[in-house]
């Protein structure tokens, strides 16, 4: 599985297999929003789920590829590890919502153009498969835009170069009172965008109430359902800065939503000892 992920300005490709993710989602909401955040304090049954799934013994990769950090707890003398920010940006699939949301905007919009012969369809399919990457909004098959600098395109593409004639990028500003609103309902598909949003939504319905009994298995396959679900909203939501986003935008409603599951998650991990 390949992400993209912001580092000092720029985004870089980072492959991890959906099993490693999977486990990092679960330590994200079953330890971080828990006090003190480690496999010690989830119950036998969330180590013995790590250990049959190999991951126990792939601790120290993890670790070296800085998505986990340890350290000796001085009262039990155990290794306790967390994940650190690079490990919790990857649970959330390479974006934090609520930091895309709340990032500044310079008021410039980037705008990619590109006129690339059919002959070389290869090369176009591959550019418009980096723009939607980079969640950039089509507003014409050859016209695309984004909000944020053009530094990270700018990494891959370079490694194809194109002549001007065939493919030219701007910073630019609507100067025939074009409203932002309706450049960004133009760009993107929000009526999608929001439709997969209710259905993460109706879907966390499910979550048994506080009062059900504990059911760890049952709780690993709906995280793993829920995430799916959630996957499938950040594959189509540019996460535009706020300023940005349209009247009747669901994101940040179902974000909430979500974080309130997943308190309900933990609060039952930490009233109830996990089946194993």
């Amino acid at each position: 599985m390949i992400h993209l992920d912001h580092v000092n300005g720029k985004s870089v490709m980072t492959r991890i297999n959906a099993k490693t993710e999977l486990f990092l989602y679960h330590l994200l909401w079953t330890a971080e929003m828990i006090a003190t955040a480690s496999y010690r304090n989830l119950g036998g049954s969330f180590e013995s789920w790590a250990y049959n799934s190999g991951f126990l013994r792939r601790v120290h990769e993890l670790e070296q590829r800085q998505f986990l950090e340890s350290e000796i707890d001085s009262r039990s003398l155990q290794r306790v590890y967390r994940l650190t920010n690079a490990g919790k940006l990857m649970a959330l699939g390479g974006r934090d919502p609520r930091e895309r949301w709340g990032r500044t905007w310079d008021g410039q919009w980037r705008m990619v153009l590109f006129d690339i012969p059919v002959i070389e369809s290869k090369r176009r399919l591959r550019l418009r498969r980096i723009l939607r990457q980079h969640h950039f909004g089509c507003l014409q098959q050859s016209v695309w835009i984004s909000p944020d600098p053009l530094e990270p395109l700018q990494d891959q593409v370079g490694k194809d170069p194109i002549a001007a004639k065939i493919l030219i990028s701007f910073e630019a500003k609507p100067c025939a009172g074009e409203s932002m609103g309706d450049i960004v309902m133009a760009a993107w598909d929000f009526a999608k965008i929001n439709m997969a949003y209710q259905e993460h939504s109706q879907f966390l319905k499910s979550l048994p109430k506080r009062g059900h009994p504990f059911a760890w298995k049952k709780m690993q396959a709906w995280l793993g359902d829920e995430k799916l679900l959630w996957d499938a909203c950040m594959e189509l939501d540019p996460l535009l800065p706020r300023i940005l986003l349209p009247v009747g935008y669901l994101g940040e409603i179902a974000w909430s939503a979500r974080l309130n599951a997943m308190r309900e998650i933990c609060r039952k991990i930490s009233a109830t000892k996990p089946d194993a």
